[in-house]
């Protein structure tokens, strides 16, 4: 009863001639829905756009999102987030520059000193920044020699396999 007096006191009348649907409180409250409903939606749209540059290359396929943001109010934009791609195309530059600088790691055997990672040529011996030991020398030609290698490609000859304690003991004389 209470509520159904103030209802119709807010109508402005009680003779029930006019609602509250009628009423300026609810113009008003009608109209500030549609506004804010509108500003999201151009939010989501705006939304969709600098997320599709960012996740997108095709400069098409980032206006197709736009536009079924902008044609499709709430859910384009639901769309687009379902179907985009999972990654920013700066992370998948970023991963594919580390697996080149993998790969070239793998292939281009000691370019940096497993130590202090300084660069050092193929033949070294030694860093010449941290003074570790990075090969050894053929005892007949003085060529540098893989650790893993049985014969010296350069000369022939068989290599010496030097116990571990030795490395350790002409690595602490470097030191």
């Amino acid at each position: 009863m209470f509520f159904s007096t103030l209802i119709l006191q807010a109508g402005g009348s009680t003779d029930g001639s006019e609602s509250f649907f009628d009423s300026p409180a609810w113009k008003f409250a009608s109209l500030m829905t549609r506004a804010v409903l509108v500003g999201l939606w151009l939010a989501l749209v705006f939304w969709t756009y600098k997320d599709a540059r960012r996740r997108l290359e095709d400069r098409l396929m980032i206006g197709v999102a736009v536009a079924t943001s902008l044609i499709f109010p709430y859910v384009g934009t639901l769309f687009y987030v379902i179907l985009r791609p999972p990654e920013y195309l700066e992370d998948v530059l970023e991963r594919e520059l580390e697996i080149k600088a993998r790969e070239l790691e793998i292939v281009g055997g000691a370019d940096h000193c497993p130590a202090c990672r300084k660069p050092v040529m193929a033949d070294y011996l030694i860093c010449p920044h941290c003074r570790r030991r990075l090969k050894t020398a053929c005892r007949n030609c003085s060529r540098p020699l893989d650790p893993s290698w049985k014969v010296c490609p350069y000369c022939a000859s068989e290599v010496k396999v030097t116990p571990a304690k030795a490395l350790v003991a002409e690595d602490e004389l470097f030191a």
